[in-house]
């Protein structure tokens, strides 16, 4: 009987997989029957989270593009975050409004430019426009501060904080440094909001953001879930966009862990059952010369290579498991859907 019933079970999977199983070109993007299966199964969320299996795999340079490429143009998505802090998205935001490449201080230029390219392209109301939910990076933080400063000569109250600003050498990442800085310019903050409101008029949130994140550079190997969530939450507030695309590590996605990012998002009354997670499995992968175990998946690693590693017939391959019961009950605490990876380091 339990043989039969397990047969029945096998046999119901694979036949829901021949038609739920997307293959994809990382360069060239979601095809159109892909496309169009996508957007009724899309359509219900306000937030796609694409999780990453480890941050070094080159593909992640590219796997973003695809999805914020497709969601702007099915849904008029027009922002995304990852793992970075405000300093950085002040500087990314202006590089992808002007093209100045001085302005560029991540590692993932290439992702950057091709962004550009593809944003150049756009009508204003449809402008993509990045937000970095995450602790302010040593790299960026002091380059974002001189950015935004005014011109304009500063009350007394906050001169000093001013003049300290315009002191500070940008080619200094060294970390207590930076929280040496921002613990000066977090108590100036405290006695005179109202003269740094003024001061700095329209960019005074941006200010206000980088100073108060309470996530910092020493927090790198940190529980930096609740910051991220409250952080995107604020956004939100700020900009009510209909949809959000986010890639962050699989540490932060999952929907049945109560410390994510994502569950702490999904209990906020907006987003209640209102986030799609897309994860990856990595199959023959490498990074560092070392091959991806895919320790988030341990517990069903045997059910993806059985039910699900027989379609991936090109080396991008998307699952949707939102349809089917059996995979449900299988893959409900990872994602809605998964991405399986082959051959990429």
């Amino acid at each position: 009987m339990f043989f039969t019933l397990a047969t029945l079970a096998q046999g119901n999977i694979s036949e829901y997989l021949k038609s739920h199983n997307y293959s994809f070109d990382i360069d060239k993007g979601f095809g159109q029957n892909t496309s169009e299966s996508l957007k009724s199964k899309l359509a219900q969320y306000k937030l796609i989270i694409q999780s990453e299996a480890n941050h070094t795999l080159n593909f992640y340079k590219k796997l973003p593009i695809v999805w914020i490429k497709y969601l702007n143009l099915s849904f008029g998505l027009t922002h995304f975050f990852l793992e970075w802090g405000h300093a950085t998205d002040v500087l990314a935001n202006n590089y992808l409004r002007t093209g100045d490449s001085s302005y560029l201080f991540t590692k993932d230029k290439e992702f950057w430019k091709t962004l550009f390219a593809y944003n150049s392209t756009l009508q204003q109301n449809m402008k993509l426009h990045y937000l970095g939910v995450d602790f302010e990076r040593n790299r960026t933080y002091i380059k974002a501060l001189k950015f935004i400063l005014p011109k304009t000569v500063p009350v007394e109250n906050i001169k000093p904080s001013i003049e300290l600003i315009k002191s500070m050498d940008d080619s200094i990442a060294d970390c207590d440094y930076i929280l040496m800085i921002n613990k000066k310019l977090t108590g100036s903050l405290k006695n005179y909001k109202e003269e740094f409101e003024k001061y700095f008029g329209e960019s005074y949130t941006d200010f206000e953001r980088i100073i108060l994140n309470r996530g910092n550079c020493n927090d790198v190997y940190k529980d930096r879930n609740g910051n991220m969530a409250n952080t995107f939450l604020s956004f939100d507030e700020q900009y009510n966009s209909t949809m959000y695309y986010g890639e962050l590590g699989m540490a932060h996605t999952s929907l049945n862990n109560k410390l994510t990012t994502a569950s702490i998002i999904n209990k906020s009354d907006k987003f209640k059952n209102k986030i799609c997670v897309v994860n990856t499995y990595c199959y023959n992968c490498t990074a560092q010369n070392k091959e991806i175990e895919n320790w988030y998946f341990r517990k069903i690693e045997k059910d993806i290579l059985q039910n699900l590693l027989p379609f991936c017939t090109t080396d991008f391959t998307l699952f949707d498991f939102s349809e089917n019961i059996e995979m449900t009950r299988l893959y409900s605490n990872y994602g809605q859907f998964l991405i399986i990876v082959k051959n990429q380091n």
